[in-house]
Formats: structure tokens, C-alpha cells, sequence
């Protein structure tokens, strides 16, 4: 996460600045990311994509997994105004989930430049 904070730090021009995070766990190596001062983000909002896992009989217990995993990444990895975690219940809905995000994070957005020159 810091070294994704780094790199959009070098974006000088760039209006916006987000990291994208996706993962199926709890962070295992590195510093852990409640360790992580707010301060150390700036103005960079960290967004999340949880993925639930694929168990072969598709039971219930998915919905207590991801449950548990999104309040984890709630808690500790997004950061910023307005960020949020959106879910991908297993590897098979990852596209639909994505589309999801990439939508939400766009959700509201408008772009335009006035350019009036004195011809």
C-alpha cells in the first residue's frame, strides 16, 4: 500500500489520486496495514475488491467469509474520503465485481476544460 501511495505521489498532474487494492485474505507479509499511519495516504483514497472464496459445493459458509474478510479490509485498508470495499463472492463473479467498482468510482465524475482564446 505505501509503495502504491509512492508511485501516485510522483503523479504530479493528476487531479485524483486512488489505489485500487484486491485480495482474497488478510495481509500475511510486510507491515501489517493497521500499522500504517492515516497520514502516510495524503490525499490518496484506497479503495477495495474483496474476493470470497470458491469452496466446490458453493455453500453458505462463503457469505460468513467474505463477511469477515470485508469488515477486515473496512477497518484496516481502505482509507479516504468516500472509499469503499466492493465484494466479489468467489473468483467466477471477480468480472461482474470489478465493473462494479470501476462504475462506483466514476459514479458522479465530470470532466470538462473551458479553453476561451482571443482570436
Amino acid at each position: 500500500m505505501l509503495y502504491g501511495v509512492r508511485l501516485l505521489a510522483r503523479q504530479g498532474t493528476c487531479w485524483k489520486h486512488t489505489l485500487d487494492i484486491s485480495g482474497d485474505g488478510k495481509s500475511n507479509t510486510g507491515l501489517h496495514p493497521k500499522d500504517i499511519d492515516d497520514a502516510a495516504f495524503g490525499d490518496v483514497t484506497t479503495n477495495a475488491l474483496v474476493i470470497g472464496a470458491d469452496p466446490i459445493d458453493h455453500g453458505d459458509s462463503r457469505q460468513t467469509e467474505i463477511s469477515e474478510l470485508s469488515a477486515y479490509f473496512e477497518a484496516y485498508v481502505i482509507h479516504g474520503t468516500n472509499s469503499f470495499v466492493e465484494v466479489a463472492l468467489g473468483f467466477e463473479d471477480y468480472e461482474h465485481a470489478m465493473v462494479r467498482k470501476l462504475m462506483r468510482e466514476l459514479e458522479g465524475m465530470a470532466l470538462s476544460q473551458l479553453n476561451i482564446s482571443n482570436q
